[in-house]
């Protein structure tokens, strides 16, 4: 068994990320994405280790007035 490719990642208001967790495959990082934005509401993204770049981003939308 091969370890998971794929990091999840939330953006700081500083700019520096913070490792979440990581991810078999992109759906499922997806699908985790979907529910760290419900739950305590940012910006994250799924970093893929193979390719070096950032392959999915979520942001919870700002509240309006």
């Amino acid at each position: 068994m091969t370890a998971p490719q794929l990091d999840i990642l939330r953006r700081e208001r500083d700019g520096s990320f913070i490792w979440m967790e990581a991810a078999g495959d992109l759906q499922a990082a997806k699908d985790r994405l979907e529910k760290l934005v419900a739950a305590a509401p940012g910006e994250y993204f799924v970093f893929d280790q193979r390719s070096q770049e950032i392959v999915a981003k979520l942001a919870s939308r700002p509240a309006t007035t």
